[in-house]
């Protein structure tokens, strides 16, 4: 009786737990809903925020916390294949010890391991996210989420190359500032690069800091012309997508 009383008290806990969480997503706006929104919140507070970040250890200890709560929204991101979500656990994982030990352990070596794998990952996460904003056939607002996000994981993407660079071939750049070795968990002064990234993504070039090397040019390059190529491509398939629906619903009516 006694274990038969609680497997029906849990079940009921759990069946209030249900329903309360469903309505407060049936109240939630439904942008929230959206599997890019985690995602996008996560992108746009560590570009917003990480300038900001004190360089001392709880400063970056917290901003670890953050770069973690981004593997898990990208996670969720791609939850919606079995397959893809598998792809991201196993990629997160590594990425996530590779990390610890590099904040605890800030040598080049481990520095470079932890930059190359988050790297693999977001590269993973971007072309996910990308090929699923292309893929969609209804512009909603899922996928002007995905859209953006898909923008901010390019220029981040770009950033961790520069940062594996650098780490690699000391001097790739100029105008970057070195805090040194100890000062990052993953590699100096990231938010330099995110910044050189964003603004050669969007080919808005001021010169503060500039390639140094062939082969910083070469990707400084790559990053603008794939830049005006994201913008130019999603712009035409929202239109096309826009003028198809427009006369789906001309020729309904």
């Amino acid at each position: 009786m006694r274990i038969r009383y609680r497997k029906e008290r849990k079940r009921l806990m759990t069946q209030t737990k249900l329903s309360l969480w469903g309505r407060i997503s049936a109240a939630a706006p439904d942008w929230t809903r959206s599997q890019y929104f985690a995602l996008l919140v996560i992108l746009s507070f560590l570009l917003l925020a990480y300038p900001f970040w004190p360089r001392n250890v709880l400063g970056l200890a917290t901003l670890d916390i953050v770069l973690w709560g981004l593997l898990i929204a990208s996670i969720h991101a791609v939850h919606h294949s079995r397959a893809l979500f598998r792809i991201a656990l196993f990629l997160a994982i590594p990425t996530f010890i590779a990390d610890i030990i590099a904040f605890n352990n800030p040598t080049r070596d481990w520095l470079l391991i932890s930059c190359l794998l988050d790297l693999s990952f977001i590269m993973f996460v971007t072309v996910v996210v990308i090929g699923n904003v292309m893929k969609q056939e209804r512009v909603d607002t899922n996928k002007i989420f995905g859209a953006i996000c898909g923008y901010i994981l390019l220029g981040l993407l770009w950033a961790l190359i520069y940062g594996a660079l650098e780490l690699t071939f000391p001097g790739s750049f100029n105008g970057t500032i070195s805090t040194g070795h100890n000062d990052a968990p993953h590699f100096a002064a990231m938010d330099q690069f995110i910044y050189y990234s964003l603004v050669t993504l969007s080919t808005l070039g001021y010169g503060d800091i500039t390639a140094a090397t062939h082969s910083a040019r070469s990707l400084s390059s790559t990053e603008a012309l794939v830049g005006q190529l994201y913008m130019a491509i999603l712009v035409a398939r929202l239109i096309g997508l826009h003028i198809i629906e427009s006369n789906r619903s001309s020729a309904s009516e």
